[in-house]
């Protein structure tokens, strides 16, 4: 049985998603939700293809209903799980400015380490005041 913050949490996230699919059907993307082609789940991904000879485009959106830090375990596993599920980009769908700071500098705190992989240019934190201001 689950605890009431663990459904506060749950209802969160469903909100979150929600929010995220009423977006991407207004920006006129095919909108897609709890997708897994074997990588582990993405909770919402935005897919445009505005050209027949070009591959379409993706968009993962990863919920993290929690305010404040958000751990760099979840992040790290979420781009994988991203970039494994052939995403272009990641963005994780935070609920306040803390989580989303701790997201974004963790992502920045990651490039400063080097490597190929650059994960400012791929992966991205906004919260849903900011996602709901892109449709105004």
């Amino acid at each position: 049985m689950l605890s009431s913050t663990e459904m506060m949490i749950m209802s969160e996230k469903e909100n979150l998603i929600s929010e995220c699919k009423a977006v991407g059907k207004a920006l006129n993307f095919e909108v897609q939700a709890a997708v897994d082609i074997g990588a582990g789940v993405i909770d919402v991904i935005w897919t445009k293809k505005d050209h027949p000879n070009l591959p379409a485009f993706k968009i993962g959106f990863l919920i993290y209903p929690e305010s404040g830090d958000v751990p760099i375990d979840f992040i790290t596993q979420h781009v994988t799980r991203a970039i494994i599920s052939v995403c272009d980009k990641v963005i994780f769908l935070v609920p306040d400015e803390a989580a989303m700071r701790s997201v974004k500098g963790k992502i920045t705190s990651m490039d400063a380490i080097g490597g190929m992989l650059q994960l400012k240019k791929y992966a991205h934190a906004i919260t849903p005041e900011e996602l709901l201001g892109g449709i105004k």
